[in-house]
């Protein structure tokens, strides 16, 4: 992913707080957004013709066609990784979710992530903080 891919995003983003959750989720989650396949199809950049300032770029998902792709399995990905992606596609455009399905295989670092995403969703990323604890190990180990 670009610096460039990541500031059109939250670019298009700002000022809605579900739609700067959803980006900010798959720029965190670093995995969608460097992946070809998504990005030819599902990422348009505004060209630099058409943007009202020429040095602030604009880029929006088309979170239907991820959707529908993510449905007909035409992006290989973990579990983790579609849950990441339909996460964010409910939260930026209504897009049913089962989080019971969606948060299998998450890690800690991930799910972490898609908790920031829920409370900026709601406007409260001011008076939430989330904290990644380092993981334990029983005493038996």
């Amino acid at each position: 992913m670009t610096a460039e891919l990541a500031e059109g995003l939250r670019n298009w983003a700002e000022g809605y707080t579900a739609d700067t959750a959803a980006v900010n989720l798959l720029i965190e989650h670093d995995v969608w957004l460097r992946r070809p396949d998504f990005v030819n199809r599902c990422v348009h950049q505004v060209p630099v013709s058409a943007l009202v300032d020429p040095v602030r770029p604009i880029a929006h998902i088309d979170w239907e066609k991820a959707v529908k792709a993510l449905n007909r399995r035409t992006f290989p990905a973990s579990s983790s990784e579609t849950g990441v992606l339909r996460i964010a596609a409910s939260l930026a455009e209504d897009h049913p979710v089962k989080l019971r399905d969606a948060l299998v295989g998450m890690d800690a670092t991930t799910t972490a992530a898609v908790l920031t995403a829920l409370t900026t969703a709601a406007g409260h990323r001011d008076r939430i903080t989330l904290t990644l604890a380092a993981r334990s190990r029983p005493d038996w180990l």
